[in-house]
């Protein structure tokens, strides 16, 4: 075999726990079609929280790509680890989680065929990351308040069974609880300070399945955020402006603040936990999360 003829050699990161579609057959299948098309496999598994980005430290240098199956949080071990690589590997995504936010805002498909064939014959392209505090990043958001702690309290032998809905209902148990929290945001050399019930800083066109923004607003690689601040509502017309905003994206809307900035430092009077992509993170009195441009390599179908 000559060097023009030595197969890529993927690094296959397989979470087993995550979604639906994590079955044994399954992960056999992936390395199959990989094989049929004369790549080079090397299967990991992941056994816990972290190890995924454990992994990519430990093979992911001497790898031409790396895949991973499972939901946003799998991704975002991964990206963590690939970020910490001294040279930039792509990464291919097989999503099998609750509700794949990233995979949708990539136009992945969750179809097991068509994600191997877009990891082996896709175009690469860059795309911005977050970095929370300094020390951990996120692929598409870091939210506090409203809901957020929905997504890691949900059973995950639950978010199997009935997909988003899990986050739905689990959601709902926290009408009762919710309540606004006093918060200060430092961004683009402004000043926002007021009593919000949601916060959020994203690079991507879904979140939570729930709010979807137009690709007008979003460029996943243009070295800014989408920041989203929603206050409480007080009245039935203010529920209705949130209400526009989430369903039509109207803006000038005063329960709604939305702001495109490359970092934002948030000043919180008490500890509120935060979620990136879906996991549960420790929050501060400040947080400060900041763009990095063109971070990472990531392979996506053909147009």
């Amino acid at each position: 075999m000559t060097c023009a003829e030595k197969p890529n050699k993927i690094l296959f990161i397989f979470n087993p726990v995550a979604g639906k579609l994590n079955s044994k057959s399954n992960m056999l299948k992936i390395i199959d079609i990989f094989k049929k098309n004369k790549y080079e496999v090397s299967l990991q598994i992941t056994t816990g929280k972290g190890h995924a980005t454990d992994l990519v430290l430990e093979h992911g240098f001497s790898h031409d790509i790396i895949a991973c199956c499972g939901g946003d949080g799998t991704l975002n071990e991964v990206i963590s680890g690939a970020l910490q690589l001294s040279k930039q590997v792509p990464i291919g995504y097989l999503p099998a989680g609750t509700t794949n936010d990233f995979a949708n805002s990539l136009g992945l498909s969750s179809n097991i065929d068509k994600a191997a064939d877009t990891i082996m014959n896709g175009q690469i392209k860059v795309f911005d990351i977050g970095q929370f505090n300094h020390s951990r990043y996120f692929n598409y958001i870091a939210s506090f308040g409203a809901f957020t702690s929905s997504s890691y309290l949900t059973p995950q032998s639950i978010k199997n069974t009935i997909g988003h809905l899990a986050y739905v209902f689990e959601g709902l148990k926290d009408i009762p609880n919710i309540r606004p929290y006093h918060v200060k945001v430092e961004v683009n050399g402004e000043v926002y300070e007021d009593e919000y019930v949601f916060g959020a800083v994203s690079n991507s066109t879904s979140i939570g399945g729930i709010l979807k923004l137009s690709t007008d607003l979003v460029d996943l690689n243009d070295g800014l955020f989408e920041i989203l601040l929603v206050k409480p509502p007080k009245t039935a017309l203010d529920l209705h402006k949130i209400y526009l905003f989430l369903s039509k994206k109207e803006m000038g809307n005063e329960m709604v603040t939305f702001i495109k900035a490359s970092e934002a430092t948030f000043y919180m009077e008490q500890q509120i936990p935060w979620t990136l992509d879906g996991e549960f993170q420790e929050g501060g009195y400040e947080i400060f999360v900041k763009n990095q441009p063109s971070a990472v390599k990531l392979l996506l179908p053909n147009k």
